[in-house]
């Protein structure tokens, strides 16, 4: 059934492509125009005068044939762009016919190994549509990849969706948004972060009121990866500003998500204005009222940032997560997803999940040395990550919750009789651990011979600073939104 559903995104490409041809139509018959029509003879006999009429005549003949192509093209590329968008809503109503097949054919099969029959916690149970009410998945890609291409698509879809709603339509719907952010981004465009954001929101917005608006019987479920969790985010808080439509069809999936109440840039720095970048700290996205589920791969600089950014440790290796684990959420498999931490939530109807990281990204340099880059690296990594995880707060009954907006604080209380034996075990583990590594490189020893607790391994509650509170407000982020407020009055740059 696959060569029977079209293909949107590859229709507006299409599209695009041939605009750019008739583009190159009109140039050519625009340069060609003089040399041709207005041929001047090489000598004053009849001869040659007549050899000038002839080829002026033939070349007059060739720009009333451009010019008929170019009205052709001009018709057959906005058709081509209109099909796109009618394959587009035609997609959803295939999917719908289809879903319902493909889940009966699939229902009474077992799960692949390794994953998950059915989704976890009451959450995914609750947002299940009724049965011959499609549920559809609309899935964003994240800065530079503003058509999700069948991989990423096909990717997200299966690891993170699917166990999470195994009643969800087939195939998933990709979703264009500019995904630009300028400058780091020339090659789509010059739009700033801010404008690709609002955007994208823009066609978000219109692709869910599509969808849901007096359907009742449909139900949607958005992926926003990166940037576009953060198109997801403002989407959210247009929605409850506008009352809060779609209360029971509509929900979220984040990865990546840069507005994470705990731990998201955006929100560690509410307020704050990255000028000439055009960046907002937008602060955090909401818990409710539509069901959002949340994954954080632990030390990734966008959607884990630390708490205490005074800890130079903790930002520097926040920093290095960026380029080493924020790209990597779409190559997780349906396992990996299926083995996230859950964390604690004081309420809602939100969901939220912690990948843990075993190797530090500090650390990723001097690992990437082929043979002697491992060993190298476990020796000191336990003792280097207390002191990174001395920069974040501990989640866990009575200390933080997932779904408390938090921002950044400028001190913590590191609580000395967790630090110290922890330093001191990972002063053992360190040497111990690189010894093994040996082993299992050399194929002597097994990986289950490598220690298996804090810090060798990661940890959501080490319990390394005491706890003083949650609070959603703190000198940090009061100055940090005041700053803000001084800082947008510069334009960004060449928008």
């Amino acid at each position: 059934m696959s060569s029977m559903i079209s293909r949107p995104e590859l229709l507006a490409t299409a599209a695009a492509d041939v605009e750019t041809i008739g583009s190159a139509i009109g140039a050519a018959g625009s340069n060609a125009a003089a040399p041709t029509t207005g041929l001047v003879a090489a000598a004053q006999d009849e001869v040659s005068a007549a050899i000038a009429r002839l080829f002026g005549l033939y070349g007059q003949q060739y720009q009333a044939l451009i010019g008929e192509a170019a009205g052709f093209h001009n018709q057959f590329s906005q058709a081509l762009a209109a099909a796109a968008g009618a394959y587009a809503q035609a997609e959803a109503a295939n999917a719908g016919a289809l879903s319902g097949l493909w889940n009966a054919a699939r229902l009474p099969m077992p799960a692949p190994s390794g994953q998950p029959q059915t989704a976890g916690g009451g959450l995914a149970v609750a947002l299940q549509s009724a049965p011959g009410d499609p549920l559809y998945a609309l899935i964003m890609g994240g800065t530079g990849n503003p058509l999700p291409d069948p991989l990423y698509v096909n990717g997200v879809y299966t690891a993170y969706i699917l166990p999470k709603f195994p009643s969800v339509a087939f195939p998933p719907i990709g979703v264009f948004t500019p995904e630009q952010f300028w400058p780091i981004t020339p090659q789509f465009g010059n739009m700033t972060f801010a404008q690709s954001v609002a955007k994208g929101v823009s066609l978000l917005n219109a692709q869910i009121t599509s969808l849901l608006l007096n359907q009742t019987n449909n139900h949607a479920v958005v992926f926003g990866y990166s940037q576009s969790a953060t198109i997801a985010t403002d989407e959210i808080n247009a929605l409850i500003a506008a009352g809060s439509p779609y209360p029971n069809q509509l929900s979220f999936m984040l990865i990546g998500n840069p507005n994470n109440p705990v731990g998201g840039l955006l929100e560690r720095f509410p307020g704050f204005y990255i000028p000439f970048l055009d960046v907002p700290f937008n602060g955090a996205t909401p818990s409710g009222p539509y069901p959002t589920t949340t994954y954080t791969i632990q030390y990734d600089g966008i959607a884990d940032a630390p708490q205490y950014p005074l800890n130079l440790v903790a930002d520097l290796n926040a920093f290095m997560g960026y380029f080493v684990v924020h790209s990597t959420y779409p190559d997780l498999t349906a396992t990996q997803v299926a083995n996230a931490v859950p964390l604690p939530t004081n309420g809602g109807n939100s969901d939220y999940y912690m990948i843990m990281t075993q190797n530090l990204p500090l650390l990723a340099p001097i690992r990437a040395i082929p043979y002697a880059g491992p060993p190298i690296a476990d020796i000191f990594q336990p003792d280097l990550r207390v002191l990174v995880d001395l920069g974040y707060g501990d989640f866990g009954p009575g200390l933080d919750y997932a779904n408390v907006p938090t921002p950044a604080g400028f001190f913590d209380i590191p609580n000395p009789f967790t630090v110290i034996p922890d330093l001191a075990l990972g002063a053992v583990q360190g040497p111990y651990g690189a010894a093994v590594e040996i082993g299992v490189e050399s194929g002597l020893l097994s990986p289950s011979y490598f220690p298996s607790t804090y810090p060798w391994v990661p940890s959501v509650d080490p319990h390394l600073n005491f706890f003083l509170g949650q609070p959603s407000t703190t000198l940090m982020s009061t100055l940090s939104g005041a700053l803000g407020d001084v800082l947008r009055v510069i334009p960004p740059i060449l928008n």
